[in-house]
C-alpha cells in the first residue's frame, strides 16, 4: 500500500466574501478617490447612498454579491465580484448585471475594459493589501468571535452608549417599548443611514455591552452640547449585550418596523436599515426620573451619538462603561 504524503497547504487565505467587506467599506469610508476607482465613469458624480450585500431578487432567481443605491436613481445598480474576469461566465449572471446597468469587480489583474457589454473593475493590489494591514486585527478579532466563538477573548469586549433624547414620550423611547413588546425575548434595534452612524455599528460585535440611554436635557437646545456641565434626566436606561452584530434588514416585518408606517419607503429611502440584535441585562424602566445631573467626561459620547443619526454608538473605555454602570446602579436603587 502506498501512502500518498505530498499535500498542498491552502494558500488561499480568504475567500471572495472579504473582497465584499473590503468594497463595502471603501465605498462608504473611502476617500473620493478610491471610491472612483471602484466605480465605471458613469458613476463618478452619483452620491451613495445605501448598498446593500447579496441582494435577493426572487423573481430572477439571482443573488448580487453588492447593490448600490445612488441618491438620484431608483433603481439599484448590481455589482459582481470575482477574483477574475473568467469566473464572470454563467449566462444568468451576465443577462441579470447586464440587463441593469451593473458591472463585474475582480481582484486579478486584466487589461480588459468589458466582458460581454459589462464594465470591468479591477482592484488596485496596493489598496487592497493596505486596507487589510490596517484592518487584520478587528477582522481577526470578529472572526475569532463570530466563527470560533472563542472564550478567551471575552476580557477585550467592547463597551458602547447609545443616548437617545426625546424623554419619556419621545418617539425614540415609544420605538423601542414597541419592540419590546413585538420581541420580548429577541430584541432588536436599528440605527440610521448615516455615514458617521455606520462606521461605528460596523465596528460592534458579539458580545460587546452596550447602554441605550432614553434622556432629556435641562434647558437643552436642539443639538446636544458635549460641555461638561450641561445637566441631563434620564427616563430609562438599558444595559444590553450584542448577540447578534452587524446586518441589514430590508424585509416588509422587520425592514419596516421603525420606518414611517404610512408611506412604507422604497429601499433606497430607507431611513433605518442597520440593525443588532441584544439580550437586556439590567434595566431602569420605572415612571420616576433619575436626576444624572452633569454629564462631566461623558459629555462627548452622548453628544455624538444624539447629533450624529439620532442615536449612533459610540464607544466609551472600559473604565467609562464601569463608572456609568455604577452610577446607574447607585441611582436607580
Amino acid at each position: 500500500m502506498s501512502i500518498d504524503i505530498f499535500k498542498k497547504i491552502n494558500r488561499n487565505a480568504f475567500n471572495e466574501k472579504l473582497i465584499h467587506r473590503y468594497l463595502f467599506e471603501r465605498y462608504y469610508f473611502g476617500t473620493s478617490k478610491q471610491r472612483r476607482d471602484l466605480l465605471p465613469r458613469r458613476f463618478y458624480k452619483d452620491q451613495i447612498n445605501l448598498i446593500v450585500p447579496e441582494d435577493a431578487k426572487k423573481e430572477d432567481k439571482y443573488r448580487a454579491d453588492l447593490t448600490i443605491y445612488f441618491k438620484n436613481r431608483k433603481a439599484g445598480i448590481p455589482v459582481e465580484v470575482k477574483w477574475s474576469s473568467g469566473g464572470f461566465s454563467k449566462k444568468n449572471q451576465i443577462d441579470y448585471i447586464k440587463n441593469h446597468d451593473g458591472f463585474l469587480v475582480i481582484l486579478g489583474d486584466t487589461q480588459e475594459k468589458q466582458i460581454h457589454g459589462i464594465d470591468i473593475i479591477s482592484i488596485k493590489h496596493d489598496d487592497f493589501s493596505d486596507w487589510i494591514a490596517e484592518n487584520i486585527s478587528r477582522l481577526s478579532r470578529e472572526s475569532l468571535i463570530y466563527q470560533a466563538e472563542s472564550k478567551s477573548l471575552a476580557d477585550k469586549n467592547q463597551y458602547w452608549v447609545v443616548f437617545l433624547r426625546g424623554g419619556i414620550n419621545g418617539a425614540a423611547l415609544n420605538n423601542f417599548k414597541r419592540m419590546l413588546e413585538s420581541k420580548p425575548s429577541k430584541p432588536f434595534w436599528a440605527f440610521k443611514q448615516d455615514r458617521k452612524a455606520l462606521s461605528y455599528v460596523l465596528d460592534m460585535q458579539r458580545g460587546d455591552k452596550i447602554f441605550f440611554i432614553f434622556s432629556s436635557v435641562e434647558h437643552g437646545a436642539m443639538g446636544h452640547s458635549e460641555k461638561q456641565d450641561v445637566k441631563i434626566n434620564v427616563h430609562r436606561y438599558y444595559l444590553a449585550e450584542i448577540v447578534e452584530p452587524y446586518y441589514m434588514a430590508l424585509d416588509e416585518r422587520r425592514g419596516l418596523f421603525f420606518e414611517d408606517q404610512k408611506t412604507k419607503p422604497t429601499i433606497n429611502n430607507r431611513k433605518w436599515p442597520h440593525f443588532i440584535d441584544f439580550d437586556i441585562k439590567k434595566k431602569y424602566d420605572k415612571e420616576e426620573v433619575l436626576p444624572f445631573g452633569k454629564q462631566g467626561e461623558l459629555g462627548k459620547a452622548f453628544a455624538f451619538s444624539t447629533n450624529h443619526g439620532g442615536g449612533t454608538p459610540f464607544p466609551l473605555s472600559r473604565a467609562q462603561f464601569e463608572k456609568l454602570k455604577d452610577f446607574f446602579s447607585k441611582l436607580s436603587k
